[in-house]
């Protein structure tokens, strides 16, 4: 959030607005729909998957439109070509959460993307033992998300730092095994007759994989999945599970898996659940 925050504060200003999509990282979601209104600046949400709702959206001062492709958790993909066109014709600045994808995945410069930001801690990081944040953008940008940063804190231990140029070595294999795996996975997963739909973008069977497939060279190593059961059949199968180790994070060379309805069940009724 540090990553994200920096380059969103070093940018806008009061009156601003913002552009994005619904589905996000939660605390994002939470940032700009809490946080920022505080400060004067307010942010009009839409869905991913419809292109013209990002365009239908914008208003006279609107001044970034914020993206994040695959999202978190049902891997939808945004249109980053798109996205990229539609920031240059309309003089907007691109903001990319592509932390899901991994650079080794993805690259949202290709189409045109201006900021795009990591959150280290998942496939740069690896090993599931550093909290950090990347932003990437021109040389200008970067200056001047560095002299907020700097200034309000955000800045990075120095072994965290060297933890990460470590793991920064074996991105490339690491990811290429993840997604292996996580096909592999997904593939089984969605032939299970306990299983009621899998969301993976590297799955012919998702609605935008022809998208998923123009714009990314590989699909990542997290999915999601829905079973065919209560929710506290749910529960059950997760804490019976002997391979993975139950946690939030992603990206690193264990096998992790959460259960989100659990983390937010207090704002769910029995019948939702």
């Amino acid at each position: 959030m540090a990553a994200i925050s920096s380059a969103i504060a070093c940018t806008l200003k009061a009156g601003d607005h913002i552009v994005a999509q619904s589905n996000l990282y939660a605390t994002t979601i939470k940032y700009l729909r809490d946080v920022l209104p505080q400060v004067g600046i307010t942010t009009t949400f839409v869905d991913q998957t419809d292109n013209k709702a990002f365009e239908k959206a914008i208003k006279k001062n609107t001044k970034l439109i914020y993206i994040e492709t695959p999202s978190n958790p049902l891997m939808k993909i945004t249109d980053l070509e798109y996205i990229g066109k539609l920031c240059k014709k309309k003089k907007i600045l691109s903001l990319i959460d592509n932390t899901f994808a991994s650079p080794i995945n993805q690259n949202p410069v290709d189409f045109g993307i201006d900021v795009i930001i990591h959150s280290a801690t998942k496939y740069l990081g690896g090993h599931s033992d550093v909290l950090a944040g990347v932003v990437c953008g021109t040389k200008d940008f970067i200056f001047k998300c560095w002299d907020y940063a700097h200034v309000v804190g955000h800045v990075l231990a120095p072994n965290d730092a060297a933890l990460l140029l470590r793991s920064i070595k074996t991105l490339p294999l690491r990811v290429k095994r993840q997604n292996e795996n996580a096909l592999l996975i997904a593939q089984y997963l969605e032939e299970h007759i306990k299983v009621k739909r899998v969301y993976h973008p590297g799955l012919i069977s998702h609605e935008q994989y022809g998208l998923a497939s123009s714009q990314m060279r590989g699909f990542g190593g997290c999915f999601s999945f829905e079973l065919d059961c209560s929710y506290k059949k749910a529960v059950q199968f997760v804490e019976a599970l002997k391979l993975c180790k139950l946690a939030v994070s992603l990206g690193g060379v264990e096998t992790v898996v959460t259960l989100p309805a659990a983390q937010w069940k207090p704002f769910y009724t029995a019948k939702q659940l």
